[in-house]
């Protein structure tokens, strides 16, 4: 009866994988029919990844670009094979970024690319920047979802000395942006239809991600159906005070598996397996697609093809999706990976001493803006298809920020002689970044044979360099003292690691020295003048007579 119920669903369908079947010599069936709604179709919203394979570069390199939105490249198959169709695009702004923050370096294949998606007539919604898992930097300590700090840092007036030269100079304010260049918000800007949607990866949210979602900014948030406990399988719920739409997982594995599918055969098969998906699931259904492998576009514009021609299949907007009404659901817990957790966790922490440390710099930003984006592409995605070379760049993360910590740091001592009851300790820093650091060098003495007596002294170290700080000491009595060496930011935080250096302390040798000198002095003195005199009270020799 089903079967009889759907037949020109079933004459739609073969006509369509019949002619493929007719290019390849592979004899196809047509899938079985869907289940319908009172309007006797099957709303269903695709959303589709716009994304690159996994990176750890904060902004994808101009060769890549090249790349990817060459005819044939992974960019311009992917969106050749969506563009204006009634599929949603989420799109990952860190390919926006990249392209615009190159100004006249820029690729010319990449600047066609990004003109055709914005002419785009497909719903679209941002990801997180290089898609990056929303629900494993939560879980591993973040109070909010990662987001990028600043470009500033890698804006390169060179590139953009054109737009420069045809724009007027800013008058508003002496804190205006340089005419012409970009700034952090317009690199980003993008004339999305959809706004403020978060989209974890599948079943990784647990119930308190959702309050830290909501607290940066997101309305909605894309669940995995076995994320949460639902009634009759609605595409809309609340849960925990927020709104989500949900992802059916059968209908979504189904349609993932056709797309990645490599041979006819292959695509034949799994296109049966989304007619059964689409079978058993309810009128409204929103499916999702992989994110985790670029979508290469083999056999996608087909799927999508096949979907829009089937009469039964209404593919509609996500934006339809989200007016409707929404049931109640429980969220269940499903939990990141310990071990993905624990070295997230990791990379955090280590984010955070480097936000401390930042504060010696002459811009702080110039140093935590650019790790934030490496730390959101290590985040991407894409890396779950690569799990070995994630913990592998992740570790190169930890590594670098060990030596980027270690980068002003006290040059090594040894040991001072102190002859002297008042004098100065010179105290060398070396600062190896590409910006000066103000720091503020602290001696403690471990005993009481010396008196320090300015405990903060301050010391500007330009970039590459070293410089000397003066600390002033007075000796209080003889021996051997062991100093504490350490460096703080003006805000207080320890800089580099503490060194020690070993005084020895003669108070009052100046003292002997000084009067012995003296005595030289007078000495050498006093015989020159005495020899002077005697000269000149020696009586004068005759005048011998001469014939004349």
């Amino acid at each position: 009866m089903l079967a009889e119920r759907f037949t020109p669903l079933r004459a739609a369908l073969a006509l369509l994988l019949g002619l493929a079947g007719a290019v390849t010599g592979v004899a196809i069936a047509a899938p079985a029919a869907t289940s319908v709604g009172p309007d006797g179709t099957v709303a269903l919203t695709v959303v589709v990844p716009l994304a690159v394979p996994e990176s750890d570069a904060g902004f994808i390199p101009a060769d890549a670009l090249d790349q990817y939105t060459r005819p044939t490249g992974l960019l311009t198959r992917e969106l050749d094979a969506i563009i204006d169709r009634p599929v949603v695009i989420a799109i990952d702004p860190r390919i926006i970024a990249s392209i615009r923050i190159l100004g006249s370096s820029v690729p010319a294949s990449a600047i066609e690319w990004l003109s055709r998606l914005e002419s785009a007539s497909n719903e679209t919604f941002a990801l997180t920047y290089a898609d990056s898992d929303i629900t494993l930097g939560l879980q591993a300590g973040s109070p909010r979802v990662l987001q990028p700090e600043s470009f500033d840092f890698a804006i390169d007036p060179s590139l953009f000395a054109e737009a420069a030269a045809q724009t007027p100079a800013p008058t508003s304010s002496p804190d205006a942006t340089a005419p012409g260049l970009p700034t952090s918000e317009s690199l980003l800007a993008w004339p999305y239809t959809l706004e403020s949607i978060a989209w974890p990866r599948d079943g990784t949210v647990v119930t308190a991600d959702l309050s830290a979602i909501t607290a940066s900014g997101y309305t909605t948030t894309i669940l995995s159906s076995a994320n949460v406990s639902r009634d009759e399988g609605s595409a809309l719920v609340r849960v925990d005070g927020g709104t989500a739409a949900i992802s059916d997982d059968a209908v979504s594995g189904a349609l993932r598996a056709a797309v990645a599918s490599v041979s006819t055969d292959d695509w034949v098969s799994a296109m049966g397996t989304v007619s059964a998906a689409l079978d058993a699931a309810p009128a409204t259904v929103l499916a999702t697609l992989d994110r985790t492998v670029p979508i290469t576009g083999t056999h996608l514009a087909e799927t999508l093809s096949t979907l829009q021609a089937d009469p039964r299949v209404r593919l509609t907007g996500l934006s339809q999706l989200l007016a409707g009404s929404a049931d109640e659901a429980t969220l269940v817990d499903s939990p990141q990976p310990a071990a993905s957790v624990g070295q997230m966790a990791m990379l955090l922490d280590a984010e955070s001493a480097e936000i401390r440390f930042a504060t010696v710099a002459e811009s702080p930003s110039a140093i935590t803006s650019p790790r934030r984006l490496h730390l959101l592409a290590l985040l991407s995605s894409a890396w779950l298809r690569n799990p070995a070379g994630w913990l592998t760049a992740t570790d190169a993360f930890l590594t670098d920020s060990d030596d980027l910590r270690a980068s002003v740091q006290v040059v090594a001592y040894s040991s001072f002689n102190l002859l002297a009851d008042s004098a100065s300790l010179p105290i060398s820093v070396s600062n190896s970044l590409d910006q000066a650091v103000t720091v503020y060098i602290t001696v403690r003495p471990e005993t009481a044979l010396l008196a320090v007596t300015d405990s903060r002294v301050e010391l500007v170290v330009e970039p590459d360099s070293q410089a000397k700080g003066q600390i002033p000491v007075q000796a209080v009595s003889n021996g051997t003292v062991q100093v504490l060496i350490t460096l703080a930011s003006g805000a207080g935080v320890p800089i580099g690691a503490p060194a020690t250096a070993e005084i020895n302390v003669q108070a009052g040798w100046e003292t002997p020295i000084v009067l012995v000198v003296g005595i030289i002095v007078v000495l050498v003195f006093g015989g020159g003048i005495v020899r002077n005199i005697l000269r000149r009270r020696k009586p004068a020799r005759p005048v011998e007579p001469t014939d004349d």
